[in-house]
């Protein structure tokens, strides 16, 4: 997951999470799209649209500077049975998106029962009534295959998310994307089906690499198979999109070979290039740092820029920890092999930029020091400073930033605590310029959604 530079004074680039980015950008390209012909004369029936957006842009930034002004008072507040559908949904997966052109952001989750398909259910949003709570406001799609991961992005450039599958193995590969007619319904349109993709292969990464604006692909796994059936040399697969929804296979020019094991992926513009570059998380092994040269094309650049570490990662999320203009990162672990833990039982380390492109390992026992499974990186309460929210199988552990590696644990007071979480989400879902959650509970699959308020 890529971080970007926000110019926020005139001494030092501070960083934010890019899904809060990403938010940011696409409402105001959906906002430049709607207003790019000029109307003088509005019919009658806009104009109570109009007055809802003015309101609502009014109301949001008066949220966003208290919350803003009144940091140490952010929190997050349950709102689970005020917007979700009454009955419990089951969601094996779960993502924000634009499913429409209307205001606000759905949610698009999808459950898979094996040999019998799959069901992607679309969640509407309608403010204050809920998201998907009443009537009409919810749809469910079946295919006739199983979905492993999912996950959307405007392929088409037509203002709306489209998705993007990596699906059970078939003789047509293993993705598939499925187009948004901009009205929440998904379809396979002629012409806009990936190249190939190799079995196993377990997600897939949304970036733009040529630097033309649309979306470019990179799939990934812990095990990724040729066609022949045996072991994928670059363990992964590299997609450019030639615009009309036309992908090009570039693995063996951008891709590196790469030993498997790869549980995830963070990607950032580290060494400040304007490119991404990509950090792969190895689920038994070293981790491995892969620099973009400029021109599309990745180089491992691990034994220079890594210390060696060897553990069991499981996640790892890009931001600037000491406020010095260049990305750090926080790493999450399983396990860390006794040589190269900083203290007893530590599961958890960041990697600092020195500024020239290396890393040096940097302990913190603020960090957890159990096992955990995700990180999660953002402001969440308008400082500019990156908080952090890390999984563990015994529930959540919530970081307050407070600049120069420094951080407050303030779980119980900043997040209602529940069971233990497999996954987040996150999105403005009340257009406040916040960002809210949603969290998969690992025991059953059942969503639990928070909007960030401030006391």
């Amino acid at each position: 997951m890529t971080s970007v530079t926000i110019m926020t004074s005139s001494k030092k680039p501070k960083f934010v999470h890019v899904k809060f980015f990403s938010e940011i950008y696409l409402l105001s390209k959906n906002w430049q799209s709607r207003s790019s012909k000029r109307t003088f004369r509005f019919p009658f029936v806009i104009r109570p649209l109009l007055l809802f957006l003015i309101t609502s842009f009014i109301i949001g930034c008066s949220q966003k500077r208290g919350i803003a002004k009144n940091s140490d008072q952010q929190y997050y507040q349950d709102v689970t049975q005020r917007y979700l559908p009454v009955s419990k949904v089951s969601l094996q997966g779960v993502v924000f998106a634009r499913v429409d052109k209307n205001p606000g952001l759905d949610l698009i989750g999808f459950v898979s029962i094996p040999s019998k398909g799959s069901k992607i259910k679309i969640l509407f949003n309608k403010g204050k009534n809920g998201i998907g709570r009443s009537a009409g406001t919810s749809k469910v799609q079946h295919v006739d295959y199983n979905i492993n991961f999912l996950t959307t992005g405007d392929v088409d450039n037509n203002g709306v998310d489209d998705l993007i599958l990596v699906t059970s193995s078939t003789e047509n590969g293993s993705a598939k994307i499925l187009l948004n007619n901009g009205k929440g319904y998904f379809f396979n349109k002629h012409g806009a089906s990936l190249p190939f993709i190799h079995q196993s292969v377990e997600r897939v990464d949304l970036v733009d690499l040529d630097q033309d604006r649309d979306v470019d692909l990179i799939f990934t796994g812990r095990k990724v198979m040729s066609e022949n059936g045996k072991l994928h040399k670059r363990q992964g697969q590299v997609l450019i999109n030639n615009g009309g929804e036309k992908f090009e296979e570039v693995t063996s020019l951008l891709w590196p070979k790469l030993p498997p094991g790869i549980v995830g992926t963070s990607i950032a513009d580290y060494d400040k290039d304007g490119l991404p570059d990509v950090f792969l998380v190895y689920g038994n092994g070293q981790n491995r740092l892969l620099m973009n040269n400029g021109v599309g094309r990745f180089f491992d650049k691990t034994d220079w820029l890594l210390p060696r570490i060897l553990d069991q990662s499981t996640d790892a999320d890009w931001a600037d920890f000491d406020l010095d203009g260049d990305n750090d990162l926080l790493v999450t672990n399983k396990v860390i092999k006794e040589r190269y833990q900083s203290y007893h039982q530590e599961t958890c380390y960041f990697l600092e930029n020195d500024g020239y492109g290396r890393f040096l390992k940097k302990p913190s026992k603020k960090l957890p020091s159990v096992p955990a499974s995700r990180v999660y990186l953002l402001d969440a309460n308008g400082t500019g400073i990156p908080d952090a929210i890390i999984l563990h199988n015994k529930g959540l552990y919530y970081m307050v930033g407070q600049g120069q590696w420094d951080f407050s644990v303030e779980t119980e007071k900043r997040f209602p605590q529940t069971s233990p979480m497999k996954e987040m989400a996150f999105g403005d879902i009340n257009g406040d310029g916040f960002l809210d959650l949603l969290g998969v509970v690992a025991k059953n699959n059942n969503p639990r959604l928070w909007l960030n308020r401030v006391r």
